[in-house]
C-alpha cells in the first residue's frame, strides 16, 4: 500500500489516541478538606507527626486495646502504626482500660484531678489473627519511665522483625520476651484499614474517646452520672 493511503490512517489513529488520553482522569492530590471524618479526628488526636492516609477499609475487624499483647501468645508488631496520643487509664471493674482524650478535654480533666499522659500506640497481631493495640506510656518530665512500660516497649519493637511472646517477670518488675523459632509462623496478615479507621474501631466505636464533658466516665468522675 502506498504512503498516501497510510498517512490518513495514521492521523486518525493519533487523533483517537489523543481523545482517549484526554478522557483519562488525572490523579488528584488529597487535601485536608477531602479527608473523611475519621482521618480528621485521628490527625487531630496525634501528638507526633501528622498521619497519612492508608488503604481503604475492607470489612470490619475487632480491635481490642490492652496493657499488653494477648497473654501467652506469640505476636508481631506493625512497623508503621505508631501514633502518639493523649491517654487516661482507668480501672473499670477488674480491668484497666485506656481512654483517648481530645485536646479540648485535657484541661477539663486536669481541673478535676485526672491526669492525662502521652502514650505511643502499638498495633499487634497474634498468630491466630487477633488484633490489639497496646499503649505504652512515655517517660515523665524527668526522663523516668516505669520499668514495665520500658521493657514492654522493647518487646513490642522486637516484634516488628520477628514473632515474640511477652511474659511478666514479677520478681524483677518487668516484662521478659521469648522469641519463636525462626520459620515457626508465617508472615503476619494485617487488616486492610487506614490508621484512622483502626483508631476509630479501637476507641470511638467502643466509647473510649473522651471528647466532651458528657462522656460517661467524666460524668462519673464529677458525680453527675445517674445512680
Amino acid at each position: 500500500m502506498s504512503d498516501e493511503f497510510e498517512k490518513p490512517h495514521d492521523n486518525l489513529t493519533a487523533e483517537l489516541k489523543d481523545e482517549a488520553e484526554a478522557k483519562v482522569e488525572k490523579p488528584k492530590l488529597v487535601v485536608a478538606e477531602e479527608l473523611d471524618e475519621d482521618e480528621k479526628e485521628f490527625r487531630a488526636m496525634r501528638r507526633d507527626l501528622p498521619g497519612v492516609q492508608g488503604s481503604s477499609a475492607v470489612g470490619i475487624v475487632a480491635i481490642s486495646v490492652g496493657k499488653a499483647p494477648t497473654k501467652n501468645e506469640f505476636f508481631r508488631t506493625h512497623k508503621d502504626f505508631r501514633p502518639v496520643v493523649s491517654i487516661v487509664d482507668a480501672e473499670v471493674g477488674m480491668e484497666k482500660q485506656f481512654f483517648a482524650v481530645t485536646d479540648g478535654m485535657i484541661e477539663a480533666l486536669a481541673s478535676i484531678g485526672i491526669g492525662v499522659w502521652p502514650y505511643t500506640l502499638y498495633l499487634t497481631v497474634t498468630a491466630r489473627g487477633l488484633v490489639r493495640i497496646v499503649p505504652v506510656r512515655h517517660a515523665d518530665a524527668n526522663g523516668e519511665q516505669n520499668e514495665y512500660h520500658r521493657t514492654k516497649e522493647i518487646g513490642l519493637r522486637d516484634g516488628i522483625e520477628r514473632w515474640v511472646r511477652l511474659w511478666t517477670d514479677q520478681p524483677n518488675g518487668c516484662y521478659q520476651r521469648y522469641p519463636a523459632p525462626a520459620g515457626r509462623y508465617a508472615d503476619p496478615i494485617w487488616p486492610e484499614l487506614t490508621h484512622a479507621k483502626i483508631f476509630r474501631l479501637a476507641f470511638r466505636d467502643k466509647g473510649r474517646l473522651i471528647d466532651s464533658t458528657e462522656h460517661p466516665l467524666f460524668q462519673k468522675w464529677t458525680a453527675h452520672d445517674a445512680e
